[in-house]
């Protein structure tokens, strides 16, 4: 158990997926205990995720809890590294235990094992819209507010998922319908596809536009 209370409570969030939000981690750390906040490490140079964080519990109790429980959980392919923080996440560094890297080259490591069996891992409970709020506005909201980089491993980490393991890929949108519409907007937002092929594709149709 670390030396003092405010280290009792921090725990060091290790291997995280790259793309995956902060909003996600919380989720799937409240499984154990109440989550104060967390922090998730970005590259100072490129702004991309390190890959790890730090997460704040209300209580030591489930602190502990998240180290014993969600340590190995998989989550999106890959299983997390929860343990003691040893700078109660004060800092920018994982343990020196921690043998994760980061993404070499800017490339994000987004495949999973060849080995991975193909049935998804229980996925974190969704947040009702807030009022009068559809869930596609929704999702649009919460894409405007992540930086380009980001989007883009989110993309790259399913085109992964998509060629290593399409089966898995099938059955992730069809528990999460909602993730093609957020891949969807992703996608325009960042200019990657211009909207009226995106729209052929969708439609079925080949004709140009009049």
């Amino acid at each position: 158990m670390p030396p003092n209370e405010k280290a009792g409570r921090v725990v060091f969030i290790g291997n995280i997926p790259y793309g995956t939000t902060e909003e996600t981690i919380v989720d799937t750390l409240g499984r154990v205990g109440h989550v104060l906040n967390f922090r998730l490490v970005y590259d100072k140079d490129t702004g991309r995720p390190k890959g790890f964080g730090f997460a704040e519990f209300a209580d030591a109790d489930a602190a502990a809890s998240a180290v014993r429980n969600l340590n190995d959980y998989e989550l999106s392919g890959r299983k997390l590294r929860v343990d003691w923080s040893n700078d109660n996440g004060a800092g920018d560094n994982a343990p020196t235990s921690y043998s994760g890297a980061p993404p070499v080259n800017g490339q994000s490591d987004v495949a999973p094992p060849v080995n991975q069996s193909s049935i998804l891992p229980p996925l974190p409970p969704g947040r009702d819209p807030e009022p009068n709020l559809t869930c596609t506005d929704a999702i649009s909201r919460t894409l405007s507010t992540l930086p380009p980089p980001q989007l883009i491993d989110i993309l790259s980490q399913m085109r992964g998922l998509t060629e290593t393991d399409p089966e898995k890929a099938k059955e992730l949108l069809r528990q999460a319908p909602q993730l093609a519409f957020a891949i969807f907007q992703a996608i325009l937002s960042l200019g990657l596809v211009d909207q009226q092929t995106l729209t052929s594709l969708v439609t079925g149709s080949n004709a140009p536009a009049p």
